[in-house]
């Protein structure tokens, strides 16, 4: 198997929803560095992308359908498999995982959070929606590749141009931080030494700030904020403070 290219292979067989599904993924694409191929299903000897998108629709990610397509786009690639699905219960996400997919795309979200969730996976990540089986505990539900830290984030996150001129202090760099690796705001309270009123209460700045809607949203963001498009603040940092500092490390890229 070839190693993957800079592609995200999209996969539905109704061809109107392909090309627009298709034509929305592209302009994220674009500006990172991919392109999005469209089909009906996986070309053989065709490079090995950096995600497979499977578009299911309103059909059941369990229903035999469902589990046939998955397993038809799995057999073919070794890189990252999703679905994108029209609606999912906690039994669908739970199939999902048993059967290896790294992420379930509802189109209820907005663009916004479905291409970060994207730029999520392709980096490593695992995205799945809150509706999930209580049994799955949240150590098992990571968002990250591996475990962030935030003993060297800057004083504050300056306001960047695509992210509505907001402003992150430290204390709610730190609150992200932990959010982005799953932590209740039991953990996060005991983490930081604080009252979980408190946590609450950044919680809330974080997320009025980013302008997202749930925890969930607010981790993804969290990897292209506090990493990719804030790596340089960081390294500028370390550098006037004459220190070097391997705390925070990039995801990989594809």
């Amino acid at each position: 198997m070839s190693e993957p290219e800079p592609v995200i292979l999209l996969l539905d067989a109704l061809p109107f929803r392909r090309s627009a599904y298709a034509n929305l993924l592209n302009i994220w694409a674009v500006l990172n560095g991919f392109v999005v191929r469209a089909g009906s299903e996986p070309e053989i000897n065709a490079p090995t992308p950096a995600l497979t998108l499977v578009v299911l629709g309103s059909q059941p990610i369990g229903s035999s359908e469902g589990r046939a397509r998955i397993e038809t786009a799995m057999r073919s690639t070794k890189s990252p498999v999703a679905v994108m699905v029209d609606t999912q219960s906690a039994d669908c996400v739970n199939v999902a995982l048993d059967l290896g997919l790294q992420g379930v795309l509802n189109v209820s979200e907005t663009s916004e959070v479905l291409s970060a969730a994207v730029g999520f996976i392709i980096a490593g990540g695992r995205y799945v929606p809150h509706v999930r089986s209580a049994q799955i505990a949240p150590s098992e539900m990571s968002y990250l590749p591996y475990p962030m830290t935030a003993s060297s984030l800057p004083d504050h996150l300056p306001a960047t141009d695509n992210a509505d001129g907001f402003e992150l202090t430290r204390r709610q760099c730190e609150v992200l931080y932990s959010l982005a690796n799953g932590h209740s705001n039991k953990e996060i309270a005991r983490e930081l030494n604080l009252s979980e009123a408190t946590v609450k209460s950044h919680v809330r700045q974080v997320m009025r700030k980013l302008n997202v809607d749930n925890r969930t949203q607010a981790a993804l963001l969290a990897r292209d904020l506090l990493t990719t498009q804030n790596t340089k603040i960081l390294h500028t940092q370390t550098v006037v403070n004459g220190k070097r500092s391997s705390a925070l490390t990039p995801l990989p890229q594809c």
